[in-house]
């Protein structure tokens, strides 16, 4: 069962081996964040070190957020822990997009829901790829 909790963002710690560099997407998470909230919550060990979330605790940090809503990975064994964090950010790579759906998905936003998700890359450049598929 998921346990929601928050914790002061001070207590949450990075994995110190944390091999994806997510410096790129800090900018574009933290914009996310201030429009929406933190909706998916940053995934703990016991001892408060991140599994699942880093990009989301540095975009909060830089936001000034206090805490977090966090989940623990309870049950699992360090193995489990540490290839679930590998699977975590991996496995949202191999998705594509159905550009005729998400141009559809992008045709029905306001100019100003527009204006919202531009600098969460969903900008003019990604438009004009769109478009140049064809």
């Amino acid at each position: 069962m998921l346990k929601l909790e928050y914790v002061s963002i001070n207590e949450i710690k990075a994995y110190a081996r944390n091999p994806r560099k997510n410096s790129k997407s800090i900018e574009a998470v933290a914009a996310s964040i201030k429009e929406f909230g933190v909706i998916v919550p940053i995934v703990l060990d016991d001892t408060n070190t991140i599994v699942a979330g880093h990009t989301r605790v540095i975009a909060a940090r830089k936001l000034g957020i206090k805490e977090l809503p966090c989940t623990r990975a309870t049950g699992l064994t360090e193995a489990q822990i540490n290839a679930y964090r590998l699977a975590d950010n991996k496995t949202g790579e191999a998705a594509d997009w159905d550009l005729p759906a998400l141009e559809i998905e992008l045709s029905e936003l306001s100019e100003e829901g527009m204006e919202k998700i531009d600098n969460m890359g969903f900008g003019l450049a990604f438009e004009e790829a769109l478009v140049m598929r064809d």
